[in-house]
């Protein structure tokens, strides 16, 4: 068994920013009332400046995972009961669960297979009168194609929401994923590039729907009095406040970020050089002026026999970097429409909205027959170690093609 260091972005720069303000003793100045205090504290508000100046935009909004803050998003952006917000079938189940949380309908739509984002021709099938948004994931490390889902949106008057969590820092036609829509939202959980161990971000441009996203991280039923919003649409609070010690840690974290990438981009060229020549494999693909993160090395087999190869690499020991992706239309708060009792907010829709198998086929097919993802983004690794993990690999695909 190959023994792999786990990923640790940690250093001694987040330790001395932590006990700064252990020191301080202050690990929170939220106060959940407009006024001096409902910005949060220093670490907090320098950490925001950092993160608008990194992506170049007009404001960052922090939260405490980035699920809170695709809820703020989608509640930023006006969802009511019974809207419908176009979303994929191929992203963590957060993704869509914020729409939910809202009244909102997901509808699922499927990916195109060369980097695993909605495809745009789907999406343009699926718009009705009652779609508000589109909730695109840039999966795996590389933007969906969100130049056509930008047009899409614009055309049909839709607000565009990014969920960038594995993707910081790259580019997609050489604009940085995250810039593309309305809002950007990334998360800095412990397994992601560069993290806090929770933690979460938005970024836009738009001065009301950053306002709104902060109102409604942070107590918005009480926070609006005496603010200068008076739209009291979605004004439904909760506590999605980052720390400072948080904050302190991804001040520090943000920084290193185009090294990190760099090393799990190196990683993953070393992958892809080994492998490129079995042809009963697809490698990842990156658009033209386009860079990928590889938080996951996507693979596609030739072949149909997903499951054994599978079992494979988990008897050489490997089942811990190596994963498949569920679809979420099939997880049963979707598949049964049952999320707060009473239909709710499916009873809310305008229309009959399905979630049966087959919905999705692009989507379904790879995560039942066709795809591996390998986790190369939650381990240290040299060029000697994936050379050992390729001749594992290679191994188990020798004998799984020897069954088929």
């Amino acid at each position: 068994m190959l023994n792999l260091s786990r990923y640790n972005p940690i250093g001694d720069e987040e330790k001395k920013a932590a006990m700064r303000v252990l020191d301080s003793g202050n690990l929170s100045a939220f106060i959940g009332a407009w006024g001096e205090g409902f910005y949060g504290g220093e670490e907090v508000k320098e950490f925001e400046k950092e993160l608008a100046d990194y992506f170049d935009v007009k404001h960052a909004v922090t939260f405490n995972s980035l699920t809170s803050g695709l809820i703020a998003a989608i509640g930023a952006i006006g969802i009511e009961p019974g809207d419908e917000v176009i979303v994929s079938p191929w992203t963590m189940s957060a993704t869509a669960t914020a729409i939910v949380v809202w009244g909102g309908i997901p509808v699922f739509v499927d990916i195109e297979k060369n980097f695993y984002g909605l495809d745009p021709s789907k999406v343009k099938q699926a718009i009705t009168k009652h779609t508000k948004a589109i909730l695109v994931t840039d999966i795996f490390g590389h933007g969906a194609q969100l130049d056509e889902l930008e047009k899409i949106s614009k055309q049909h008057n839709l607000k565009l929401i990014e969920d960038v969590a594995q993707a910081p820092g790259v580019k997609f036609k050489g604009k940085l994923c995250g810039k593309w829509g309305d809002i950007g939202g990334f998360s800095l959980n412990y397994h992601k590039h560069i993290h806090t161990g929770e933690g979460g971000f938005c970024i836009t441009d738009d001065d009301e729907l950053a306002l709104k996203m902060k109102m409604i991280r942070n107590h918005a039923e009480a926070s609006i009095v005496n603010s200068p919003l008076q739209d009291l649409k979605n004004m439904v609070g909760f506590n999605f406040r980052m720390g400072e010690i948080e904050a302190a840690i991804g001040r520090e974290q943000l920084k290193k970020l185009p090294r990190l990438l760099k090393v799990n981009q190196e990683k993953a060229l070393w992958f892809h050089d080994r492998l490129k020549d079995i042809k009963s494999i697809r490698l990842p693909k990156t658009d033209c002026d386009s860079s990928h993160a590889y938080y996951v090395f996507p693979i596609q087999l030739n072949f149909s026999k997903q499951d054994g190869f599978l079992k494979l690499l988990e008897k050489e020991q490997l089942p811990g970097l190596v994963a498949r992706y569920v679809n979420v239309h099939r997880l049963p708060m979707f598949k049964n429409k049952v999320a707060f009792g009473r239909g709710y907010p499916w009873n809310m829709a305008h229309r009959e909205i399905d979630y049966k198998i087959g919905i999705c086929p692009v989507a379904e097919d790879l995560n039942d027959h066709s795809f591996i993802g390998l986790l190369i983004s939650m381990y240290d690794m040299n060029e000697k170690e994936v050379n050992l993990l390729c001749d594992i690999f290679e191994q188990a695909l020798e004998s799984a093609l020897n069954e088929a």
